[in-house]
């Protein structure tokens, strides 16, 4: 009788214990730090000058190439980078590049977190080719970094690079594959914490030819979307674009196409059903007859692509060019806007979002943006921000930028997101085994 009532009491005990513990390895587990990683932004070579558009005087930021990883606030909501490369703590912020060679080019670009794969659909390496790739590596230590090449000829065998803690390497994209005038670049991020840049430039004799950054994209996709392409027309007529495409798979790819635009939408004359040869770079001429304005780009295909749009622009009596880009679904975030004035473009089968307007003043408004396959919104002057909130499903955007020193895009994406980490958690049993 006596061991029958230790057992009962024994029973809710071990009970106790067992349960305790299992509540204990659940908290352990499920405590994480949420964090933005920091983004990085393209570096200032020489004679070009780079200007930053922040929403606050206090963001955080640093610059590569120094001894010292300690950020401090900036001061001004316009960051001008005289050297290296910006590295700064945005939050759910995507500061906005204008990156400028007086009088001759100007490019737009988000500064991003850095990525594992960067994929670039847009330069050349001619004998015109003035352009660069930079790698930028953020990190406390030695980058890995593996840099393919292709174009109309296929590939070539890919070169390692490895970059020192907290710095940059560049080269020229004439010597990556010298003679080729379709280049698709891919960056591969074996280790470390690394950024690619590309800036595209071109020059005949003492002329040039223009300009841009091409911005990265992360993956090869079976739906594209292209949001933003300027469609000028001049006494000549409408100026000519040009869509570059690459098929990464080892199987060639069939498309089609559809521009969607304030006129309605129709199919692009020689695109639709057309074979896109795998690893080789192809560029199809676009003779798109319409009024001057924006127009957008959807592309589907039955494999994995990558594609860009090459536009001549002029502004003001200056000629210059554009790449314009795939953008992603558009998801929540601010783009800071300190310092520009550009013209937003969204599409999608049914446009729906909210604009919050940050002023310079503090305050803000809020807009409301409709529309059917295309919707455009010009953010006026003092704006230092646009929150994109509400978003309709399937809605892809891209902002354009018109100025003196030329014409920029860039697509409307999040430069970082927020990630989860695992906290540890402290155990005595670490000091005592």
């Amino acid at each position: 009788m006596k061991n029958q009532r230790l057992i009962y009491l024994a029973i809710p005990l071990l009970f106790t214990l067992l349960v305790s513990n299992l509540l204990d390895f659940t908290s352990s587990t499920s405590r994480v730090n949420q964090s933005y990683p920091a983004v990085v932004c393209p570096p200032n070579t020489d004679g070009l000058t780079t200007a930053i558009s922040l929403t606050s005087a206090k963001t955080a930021a640093r610059k590569t190439g120094a001894q010292s990883l300690r950020t401090s606030p900036v001061g001004f909501s316009r960051y001008a980078v005289a050297a290296q490369s910006a590295v700064i703590e945005a939050e759910n912020v995507t500061p906005l590049v204008w990156q400028v060679r007086s009088g001759v080019w100007a490019g737009a670009m988000g500064c991003s977190a850095p990525s594992s794969s960067q994929w670039f659909v847009g330069g050349t390496a001619d004998i015109t080719s003035k352009g660069s790739l930079h790698l930028v590596n953020s990190g406390l230590g030695r980058a890995l970094v593996e840099v393919s090449l292709f174009s109309e000829n296929g590939a070539i065998s890919p070169r390692t690079f490895t970059i020192k803690a907290n710095s940059y390497i560049s080269m020229k994209l004439a010597t990556l594959d010298p003679g080729s005038k379709k280049i698709a670049i891919h960056v591969l991020t074996r280790s470390g914490r690394v950024n690619g840049f590309v800036v595209d430039e071109r020059g005949k004799g003492l002329a040039s030819l223009g300009g841009d950054l091409v911005n990265p994209i992360s993956a090869a996709a079976k739906v594209v979307s292209i949001p933003g392409i300027p469609q000028q027309v001049g006494k000549k007529g409408p100026s000519p674009h040009t869509l570059r495409l690459f098929v990464p798979g080892n199987i060639d790819a069939r498309i089609s196409a559809e521009i969607r635009s304030t006129d309605g939408s129709f199919a692009p004359v020689g695109i639709n059903g057309r074979a896109i040869a795998h690893k080789k770079v192809v560029e199809i001429p676009m003779d798109i007859q319409m009024a001057a304005g924006t127009f957008a780009l959807h592309i589907k295909s039955d494999l994995p692509i990558l594609a860009a749009v090459f536009s001549p622009t002029k502004v003001k009596n200056k000629k210059d060019f554009i790449w314009s880009t795939p953008a992603a679904e558009l998801t929540q975030f601010t783009l800071a806007t300190s310092g520009v004035t550009p013209k937003l473009v969204f599409t999608g089968k049914n446009v729906r979002l909210d604009l919050t307007l940050l002023y310079s003043s503090t305050k803000s408004r809020r807009v409301t943006i409709t529309g059917e396959d295309i919707a455009t919104f010009d953010v006026p002057d003092g704006v230092r921000g646009v929150t994109f909130s509400r978003i309709s499903r399937g809605t892809s955007g891209a902002a354009l930028i018109a100025a003196k020193s030329g014409y920029g895009y860039l697509p409307l994406n999040a430069g970082s997101v927020l990630t989860n980490s695992s906290v540890p958690r402290s155990n005595i049993r670490v000091l005592n085994p």
